[in-house]
């Protein structure tokens, strides 16, 4: 029914008999009788596509016992509607147009893994050349093995190749066009390296350009699709012996409507010999925008500097990555003398009065205001008339502390020890003690650097 065709594949392929039937599509290229019978985007996982066209060897006239690729049934038209007759020698092109930063593999199979497909720089530059990209676009271009095609056999190849996207993490619908077309060769000497060459002509048929007809191949497609991005850029302050914490976001934007994705995590620093640790993974659901962190545990002797942190969250396999980075600036823990004072986070507005029995005092107000994020207040009392021992709010940046004790009169040498804490903070320590005196509340404000064992002298307000 159909003659068996040579290719440049090894003699001894055990697919060499299909290997000439599935290539028998690719004769009609060079009468200008190729036709995109399909040309879409296939997602199924964010920040990647799969462009799916299927070439078809042009059976205008119907020609009955031929599969069905007439005018009506195809995606694109060709150059001339002229029929496939003739069988040729020769490489199958295919360009892609896509967005400036969307990357394609370097080699790929047709669906049915007899053709195929390698990166070609000229031929891509001879795209570049006849169809300049409009701004924040590209083209890609590719070139099949050396083949003779004959359109009696098998007139329909599919290719799918996958696609990542820019890495924008943007909503925005990918803009892309196909283009298909086809180069002679000599079956005697191949030479399937040889730069690729075009006709200046773009009104008639052209080799590098048989499907679609150039006023179409002039105008993209358009497609919704999902993409992630890992947003940074921060920078931390970190003290020597303490965990530097570093956020960052996560943000999936889901046009082609995937639904709730899970993304694995990792992080890595610039810091020597140390580890940078981050939750294994965070599922986000469509359009969302997630916090995280990246933690890094500093040694009391970890250099001073500014050092670099990347996170990278990944989906898929072969996996899609997204990556950015954030800065951790490692300071000196500061020691007692310490000039100028250190500034400190966190502040509070606090009032006594004398009960009626006139010995001791009971809080009126105890408002803690400038919480750092992620920070913890403390408050601990220790003597007569105290409603608790030890208090701890977490998460809260302002902080009312009056209604904890429970409007009680705290006797004399009671102490009320208040601490606002925050990661990579320093932290502020406030010491009231209850006196019998006429000054009878005695009120001292401290202020200590993470993993320091004195309190130093704190700045006053507003430095």
């Amino acid at each position: 029914m159909q003659k068996r065709l040579s290719s440049d594949r090894p003699a001894g392929s055990r697919r060499a008999g299909r290997t000439g039937a599935a290539l028998a599509l690719f004769a009609l290229a060079l009468s200008g009788c190729m036709s995109l019978k399909e040309n879409k985007i296939v997602q199924t996982t964010p920040g990647k596509v799969t462009i799916r066209t299927v070439l078809c060897a042009s059976n205008y006239a119907k020609v009955s016992g031929l599969p069905d690729c007439n005018k009506d049934s195809v995606f694109e038209i060709h150059n001339n509607t002229a029929d496939a007759t003739a069988a040729k020698d020769g490489q199958l092109l295919v360009g892609f147009r896509v967005a400036l930063g969307a990357n394609g593999p370097d080699s790929f199979q047709s669906k049915d893994g007899v053709a195929v497909f390698t990166k070609s720089p000229t031929y891509t530059g001879e795209l570049r050349r006849l169809l300049p990209p409009a701004a924040g676009q590209q083209w890609i271009g590719y070139i099949s093995n050396f083949g003779h095609y004959d359109p009696a056999g098998l007139r329909i190849l599919e290719l799918e190749p996958d696609f990542t996207l820019p890495a924008a993490g943007s909503s925005a619908p990918l803009q892309w066009r196909t283009v298909v077309g086809f180069r002679e060769g000599n079956p005697a000497a191949p030479n399937p390296n040889a730069a690729v060459s075009c006709s200046d002509d773009l009104v008639n048929v052209n080799p590098c350009l048989e499907s679609p007809p150039l006023d179409r191949a002039r105008v993209d497609l358009t497609q919704p699709v999902s993409d992630f991005a890992v947003l940074g850029g921060a920078t931390t302050t970190a003290f020597a012996g303490t965990t530097a914490v570093l956020p960052f976001k996560l943000r999936y934007s889901d046009g082609a409507k995937l639904g709730r994705r899970s993304f694995s995590l990792s992080a890595r620093t610039q810091l020597p010999q140390l580890s940078a640790k981050t939750a294994p993974t965070l599922s986000l659901d469509s359009d969302a925008t997630s916090d995280t962190t990246v933690q890094v545990q500093l040694p009391a002797g970890a250099p001073a500097g500014r050092f670099a942190v990347a996170l990278t969250a990944a989906i898929g396999s072969p996996p899609v990555e997204r990556a950015a980075a954030g800065t951790i600036e490692v300071v000196a823990v500061p020691q007692v003398g310490s000039k100028p004072p250190l500034p400190a986070s966190g502040n509070v507005d606090f009032g006594f009065v004398t009960p009626r029995s006139g010995a001791g005092r009971k809080v009126t107000r105890m408002a803690v205001t400038g919480v750092p994020a992620g920070g913890t207040v403390r408050v601990t009392c220790r003597g007569g008339g105290c409603a608790f021992k030890t208090k701890a709010i977490k998460g809260r940046r302002t902080v009312n502390l009056a209604k904890t004790f429970r409007s009680r009169t705290l006797r004399p040498r009671t102490v009320v020890r208040l601490a606002i804490t925050g990661p990579n903070r320093i932290a502020k320590e406030f010491t009231f003690t209850i006196r019998s005196g006429p000054r009878k509340v005695l009120v001292a404000s401290r202020c200590r650097p993470p993993a320091a064992k004195t309190a130093l002298r704190c700045a006053p307000s507003g430095s």
